[in-house]
């Protein structure tokens, strides 16, 4: 089975603290996830669309991550990193609160082979034939890239 592409909508400060870093082991085991040392991780939100993202997602599918304008950090509105599923981790409230400060976001999954980039939406509507950022996270239809390795080789130039 081939792998899809998902857009993924990230913020600050979660993205620094989850998943720009491997997550730091005070908070893992405040969220008595040790078992995730070295991981990076993030996850959806409890929600129709969240559920609906997560269900459709499998491990080795490949991610590219935008980061939503907050006014935190000089990167956001752009396109921070690309990575792939490694495994899904359904997540409690309390793990949740613990990695996120939020007890909603709890459709989680660790992320391998993450690449830093940095790309405008204009690099991306090249590549993926879209004209406007991300509302939320959504699976990116085949019809838009040839495939998943070469798409993620093509943003990471």
């Amino acid at each position: 089975m081939a792998a899809d592409l998902f857009r993924v909508t990230v913020d600050e400060p979660n993205y620094a603290r989850v998943l720009e870093t491997p997550v730091d082991e005070e908070r893992l085991k405040r969220a008595e996830l040790l078992h995730l040392t070295g991981d990076r991780l993030w996850a959806q939100r409890n929600s129709d669309n969240g559920q609906q993202v997560y269900e459709a997602m499998s491990p080795g599918d490949g991610l590219l991550f935008y980061k939503v304008q907050r006014g935190h950090t000089n990167d956001e509105g752009k396109y921070v990193a690309t990575g792939r599923i490694k495994e899904k981790q359904r997540l409690k409230e309390e793990a949740s609160r613990a990695l996120f400060e939020t007890p909603v976001a709890t459709l989680g999954y660790t992320v391998t082979d993450f690449n830093p980039i940095l790309k405008s939406i204009a690099d991306i509507e090249d590549i993926l034939g879209y004209s406007s950022y991300p509302q939320s996270s959504h699976r990116v239809t085949d019809d838009r890239y040839k495939t998943v390795e070469h798409t993620l080789e093509s943003l990471s130039e």
